[in-house]
């Protein structure tokens, strides 16, 4: 960013946005989501650390992982553009922009990567009968520190001068300058769309698409063998791994896709017909990924779930009630025992 920006950046520190009958609204919601995602990432980050149970495999410290990219974003990056939707103006500089750009594009990036890896150790986790690796938590740890890496690496590219950093939309938040049509902006976009979003689709998409084609061959093999209990067992958690796959990529292309399709236009097609509340509300969208991520992995995985309060007084109800009470399987997402495969036992290190 050149002097003059800077310098104009500066003297418009009090300049009013939007009608505030537009931006109060969405100042309010940002603040329930502000609210609402750091508590519930925190409270699950505190499980983790609090019960070792829950860090004994690969995909619950893929999920530790992400929740903890959640949380950065939830407590550090949606408080700016909160205060500034809610005052209708932008008061923290242009030095606040960049941080809160940084901020937000780091978590962003890390949050995606994330859900790659989850998505690759289920498939991992199903198959790995038929697979000579096996992510082991210490490896996980490994891949979660170059997802970050990854993640600051793209992040720190535009402060160093490979595009640069800008506000967005009505001005209440900032991120990557879209609208410039310099080779130098150009070019940092269409890597930054190829490599932070478009390739994460595609495997978010493919392995979990695998991932159930999987469950089904299974079934239809083995069905013959189960009695009628264990076959309506086994549906069980075939209807519930369909059901998260489908709330899995729709919850990822739902949170991101308008915005990636915003910053697109901005990038490669004339804007200019667009209202700037045009670019708030995708980003808007995009934010409440902090609160879906934790309700789609953590809230349907049964290992962690057994840990909530309210579970664990159900759970001591159910074990009252019968001589074959069921356990939390290490199979993710499921809530019985019953294995996928002969080898979906325990996963220890």
């Amino acid at each position: 960013m050149n002097v003059s920006t800077s310098l104009y950046n500066n003297l418009s520190l009090s300049k009013r946005l939007e009608p505030c009958y537009i931006l109060q609204p969405i100042g309010y919601y940002f603040l329930f989501i502000w609210i609402v995602g750091t508590s519930l990432n925190a409270y699950v980050l505190y499980m983790f650390i609090r019960h070792k149970n829950l860090r004994q495999s690969s995909t619950n410290i893929f999920i530790c992982g992400l929740i903890l990219a959640n949380f950065i974003e939830a407590c550090f990056d949606i408080p700016l553009p909160t205060i500034a939707l809610i005052g209708c103006r932008w008061i923290f500089t242009y030095v606040g922009c960049v941080i809160d750009a940084i901020i937000g594009y780091f978590s962003g990036c890390s949050n995606m990567y994330m859900l790659c890896f989850i998505s690759i150790d289920r498939y991992l986790v199903v198959t790995r009968s038929l697979s000579t690796s096996v992510i082991t938590v210490k490896r996980a740890y490994i891949i979660i520190i170059c997802g970050y890496l990854l993640a600051l690496f793209w992040t720190l590219l535009p402060v160093i001068g490979w595009s640069s950093y800008d506000y967005e939309g009505v001005g209440a938040s900032c991120s990557i300058k879209w609208e410039e049509r310099s080779l130098n902006v150009i070019s940092y976009n269409i890597t930054i769309f190829i490599f932070v979003y478009l390739i994460p689709v595609i495997i978010i998409i493919i392995t979990n698409i695998s991932t159930y084609k999987v469950v089904h061959e299974h079934r239809r093999r083995t069905s013959i063998n189960l009695d009628e209990f264990r076959c309506q067992r086994q549906y069980l958690i075939e209807r519930r791994v369909t059901f998260t796959i489908i709330l899995i990529i729709s919850g990822y292309m739902l949170a991101w896709t308008p915005y990636a399709i915003m910053s697109f236009i901005c990038a490669f097609i004339d804007a200019e017909y667009f209202p700037p509340i045009f670019g708030t509300i995708p980003a808007l969208f995009a934010k409440t990924s902090v609160v879906w991520n934790p309700l789609i992995y953590v809230v349907r995985n049964g290992n962690i779930r057994h840990y909530l309060p309210f579970r664990r007084t159900s759970r001591s109800i159910e074990r009252s009630k019968t001589s074959d009470p069921t356990r939390c399987s290490n199979y993710p997402f499921s809530t019985v025992q019953l294995p996928l495969t002969s080898t979906l036992s325990s996963r220890q290190v």
